[in-house]
């Protein structure tokens, strides 16, 4: 047949009508495929509904035990809480190692379910259960041995009204011997603490059934706290028996450091003493006026001061009042060590040859606090004694009431003007201190028992902010007061570091109307990295007898080879004493492993001033960060709770940091912190 004839019969042949056909189209291998699959996980997953049913059939006495040994466990602690309460510790103790046995239990039981944790959503609630029940394992596990050590030591106190000071001397060593000796079980317990937090810490909060959430975050909220106690406990229970002389009579010489008149480690050094302690008692504590020491013998001894001392203070010679210029309090301390040793010597060569004794104004002294070979030294602020007197209440000596609120106007008053007026020799002009001292004791030693805790806790508050500063020269004991942040050293560090340090040069008590702010930056230039430290002083003074214009040589702390580049505000003295108002030289030099820059500013009453400091950090600042890690420490200036503003701007985007900077400001190239430096502060920022 031709082609035309087959194309003639093509076109003559109807097509069929496939709208009449009864099957349905074939659908596209795509859709097939998603309707198959569909079908397979609507299969698997009526498996797995029929695998849990089946599992939960045949764990379901795992987990009704399970949770019925959890609820007796709890049941057990809130009772145990309840003993403790009620100074039943032997009852709580046995409650306690109940709770951890059912605890243990629990565990055990759901550690034998398997196969239902890989089902996602079950796995997670189980995983959760277990962190839960590790926490409550570990929080219990020396929980026992812990109660039963205070009903050890508070046996003889369970009488209601006694007080530290109707306990005997006999009671109060075997008390800090055996707090001494539960050092290590303490150590055990803040171990299970850590592990406890750092359990719950890990458990994700979200996609938890309601109830075990609901459980959960109470958990996350008080762990912390008690983490925070055993920590603050464990460094004061394990040094302070040993400073206030448990095993052996401590004698301190004793440094009251005024920071209404900032200094270096935190005040001018109107007052010193001898504290001897023994047993955790004052065995003895005298005090008197520094000026008593250091008049008669300053011209004597002839110590060089350092050179701003020299300069703006006009003291050509060293004495006990000015000797706190290191910031490195153990190196303060063995200086003032010296010098009271010093001084004392050419007292009593001055009394062998009949020579008068001058103190303040000329005074002629009838004598002065005899010498005695002291193991260290003990300084504070007045902060710790207002912190005390809102523990005790008001307490009047002479007549006068002091309160933590008017303390430092009380005693500025009367030292500083009223004992004119009273007829008292400058000599004496500080007696009150000592009457004060005496009776705030007194108080304290009478308080009840049960507010050790309170005074422990304002003791450990006044040493983390650097209120109270111990230096020992026993060399053990030393390292431990270091190792808990107490002796107020300039710390050692290969990364950024920064430390601003004021010293009031004779401006009377001006620091206390000052508001300062430290503002620390990083920036980069043609591939050297800058710092740049700018400090800002508002004094809020008026002319009064107390208070005037401030007069302040300050000093920045840096990495050890860094280079100054620019500066400004530096001074060379005061209006009066400069009327040309001079720019001042910036000292640049290097100690305690660092490099500083030091320069003298004067501020007006109710006037602003600002120092300036632009360095070229050293290079192995820049390698850590191109090695992708950044760690900044900042010292806290001892007597001072400046604010502190960071501005770090780095050539990579941030990753993380602590502390953590606001939500908006994450991820990107540059770190932004506001905080009031009120103790030391790390910061870590770790880049992509």
């Amino acid at each position: 047949m031709s082609a035309n004839n087959n194309q003639n019969l093509q076109t003559q042949t109807p097509m069929p009508d496939f709208s009449k056909i009864a099957e349905k189209p074939r659908q596209p291998y795509f859709t097939k495929l998603i309707l198959l699959a569909l079908k397979i996980v609507s299969l698997l997953l009526i498996v797995l509904i029929i695998s849990a049913a089946v599992l939960a059939g045949v764990y379901y006495k795992n987990l009704q035990q399970a949770y019925s040994l959890s609820l007796a466990a709890k049941a057990n602690l809130e009772t145990a809480l309840h003993q403790i309460i009620n100074r039943d510790f032997v009852g709580s103790a046995v409650l306690i190692d109940k709770a951890n046995s059912e605890f243990v239990q629990a565990k055990n039981l759901l550690d034998k379910i398997i196969i239902i944790r890989q089902i996602p959503y079950v796995g997670r609630q189980l995983k959760a259960v277990d962190q839960v029940l590790m926490a409550g394992i570990k929080l219990t596990g020396n929980g026992s041995k812990v109660v039963l050590l205070v009903d050890d030591i508070v046996a003889p106190l369970k009488n209601e009204s006694i007080t530290y000071a109707t306990i005997t001397t006999a009671q109060k060593k075997e008390i800090l011997n055996k707090i001494v000796q539960s050092e290590d079980l303490l150590v055990e317990v803040q171990q299970d603490i850590d592990e406890a937090t750092a359990a719950i810490d890990s458990i994700p909060t979200d996609k938890l059934v309601k109830p075990l959430r609901d459980g959960i975050l109470p958990l996350k909220e008080n762990l912390p706290k008690a983490k925070e106690l055993i920590d603050n406990a464990l460094p004061m229970l394990s040094v302070i028996p040993k400073v206030a002389g448990f095993d052996q009579p401590k004698s301190y010489l004793f440094l009251l450091q005024n920071n209404s008149e900032l200094r270096p480690t935190g005040g001018f050094i109107g007052t010193y003493g001898i504290l001897k302690l023994q047993d955790g008692e004052i065995k003895e504590f005298q005090t008197d006026n520094v000026y008593n020491l250091d008049v008669s013998t300053q011209p004597i001894l002839k110590e060089p001061s350092p050179f701003p001392i020299a300069k703006y203070l006009e003291q050509k010679n060293w004495s006990l009042r000015d000797i706190n210029w290191a910031p490195d309090f153990p190196v303060t301390a063995q200086k003032a060590l010296y010098m009271y040793k010093e001084e004392n010597r050419i007292l009593k060569e001055l009394k062998e040859s009949g020579k008068p004794i001058k103190g303040q104004e000329g005074t002629i002294l009838a004598d002065t606090i005899p010498y005695q070979e002291v193991g260290g030294v003990i300084a504070m602020t007045p902060e710790v004694i207002k912190d005390l007197l809102k523990l005790t209440g008001p307490v009047t000596v002479r007549g006068v009431m002091f309160t933590d609120e008017n303390l430092t106007d009380q005693l500025e008053f009367i030292v500083g003007k009223e004992y004119k007026q009273l007829g008292i020799s400058p000599a004496e002009r500080k007696e009150i201190i000592k009457q004060l001292a005496d009776q705030l004791s007194l108080r304290l030693m009478t308080l009840p028992f049960q507010r050790i805790t309170d005074i422990l806790e304002i003791a450990y508050k006044s040493l983390a902010k650097k209120a109270i500063l111990i230096y020992v020269q026993d060399p053990e004991l030393e390292k431990l007061v270091l190792e808990r942040g107490w002796g107020g050293e300039i710390k050692d560090t290969n990364n950024d570091y920064l430390m601003v340090v004021d010293s009031n040069m004779a401006s009377l008590k001006t620091d206390q109307y000052v508001d300062r702010s430290i503002n620390y930056s990083l920036r980069w230039q043609n591939g050297d990295l800058l710092g740049k430290t700018t400090i800002t002083y508002k004094n809020n003074a008026d002319f009064t007898w107390k208070s005037t214009r401030l007069r302040n040589y300050a000093r920045v702390y840096a990495p050890l080879g860094s280079q100054l580049i620019d500066s400004s505000g530096a001074m060379e003295n005061d209006k009066i004493k400069d009327p040309a108002r001079q720019p001042g030289q910036v000292e640049v030099n290097q100690e305690f492993n660092k490099t500083y820059f030091g320069a003298f500013i004067s501020i007006e009453p109710h006037e602003e001033g600002v120092l300036s400091f632009e360095y070229k950090l050293p290079d192995r600042i820049k390698e850590q960060i191109n090695k992708g890690g950044y760690n900044l420490l900042i010292q806290k200036q001892p007597g001072v709770m400046p604010n502190l503003t960071l501005d770090l701007k780095f050539d990579k985007n941030i990753k993380s940091a602590s502390p953590a900077e606001a939500e908006s400001e994450w991820f990107n190239a540059s770190y932004n912190y506001s905080t009031a430096l009120d103790a030391d502060k790390q910061m870590f920022v770790i880049f992509k």
